[in-house]
């Protein structure tokens, strides 16, 4: 009897050690599955952050990509402009060269027949001007014209004669010097115009229509030459012709 008693409390214990054993590994292993669990929710929150980050930046890429082909389209259209008005610029520059080009056609033609006999064209910066062999200069004070400065306008009043269409403005100037007490001129305003008007009277008593003909004076305005010398002075004395600006823009005639 006492033997089985003691088999009887011998089994009780070792069924008692087993669920001890049963219970401490659960819940070990349900510790380790909360962990896991845990770490799962983690990496997945961590990955679905990457994946909005990722798709921010995508958002953004795609945003600057547009941004950039739009302002590279935009500098495309600003350089076919650029393009564009350097072809216009430079087909004016052509129309310009073959318009001068027509002018000194033009001017030849007008005043061809006249080369041996006191005029000349000549081209200095661009511009044209036909000029008589002596210049129309003028002693301090004076509207005098010498012989051959007279002679020269001669033929240049036949030209104008024969050319009817033809228009010029003749222009009068003056050095610095100042008026003297009792001069025939109030100021050198007068003087420029008044030999401005010597030039186009004479034109006109040899034949030159007074409707070819205007008068302007620049006084001392715009001198050649160096006021401070008797040599710059003389060059600033003069009267010079100039045409009419329908017979052509870029032409300039004159008896510099």
């Amino acid at each position: 009897m006492r033997l089985i008693v003691k088999l009887l409390i011998f089994t009780l214990a070792i069924g008692a050690l087993q669920s001890c054993v049963s219970k401490k590994k659960y819940d070990e292993l349900a510790a380790a599955k909360e962990a896991t669990d845990q770490a799962l929710a983690e990496t997945q929150a961590a990955v679905k952050t990457l994946e909005e980050e990722k798709a921010a930046l995508q958002e953004e890429f795609e945003a600057t990509k547009a941004e950039m082909e739009g302002k590279m389209s935009d500098m495309e259209g600003k350089m076919a402009n650029m393009e564009s008005q350097m072809s216009q610029v430079q087909e004016k520059l052509n129309m310009t060269e073959k318009e001068l080009a027509s002018i000194k056609d033009e001017i030849n033609g007008i005043f061809g027949a006249y080369t041996d006999s006191g005029l000349k064209m000549e081209e200095r910066d661009g511009n044209l001007y036909v000029v008589t062999s002596e210049a129309i200069g003028y002693s301090s004070g004076s509207t005098r014209l010498s012989s051959a400065e007279r002679d020269a306008l001669g033929e240049l009043a036949m030209t104008l004669k024969e050319n009817p269409k033809l228009k010029m403005m003749v222009v009068g100037y003056t050095d610095d010097q100042k008026m003297v007490e009792g001069a025939s001129y109030r100021d050198n305003w007068d003087l420029s115009v008044a030999r401005a008007s010597r030039v186009v009277r004479y034109l006109i008593d040899k034949g030159a229509n007074p409707n070819q003909l205007t008068i302007a004076g620049e006084g001392e305005n715009m001198p050649l030459g160096d006021n401070d010398t008797d040599e710059g002075r003389a060059k600033n004395r003069r009267s010079v012709v100039q045409p009419n600006p329908q017979l052509g823009g870029l032409m300039k005639v004159g008896g510099n």
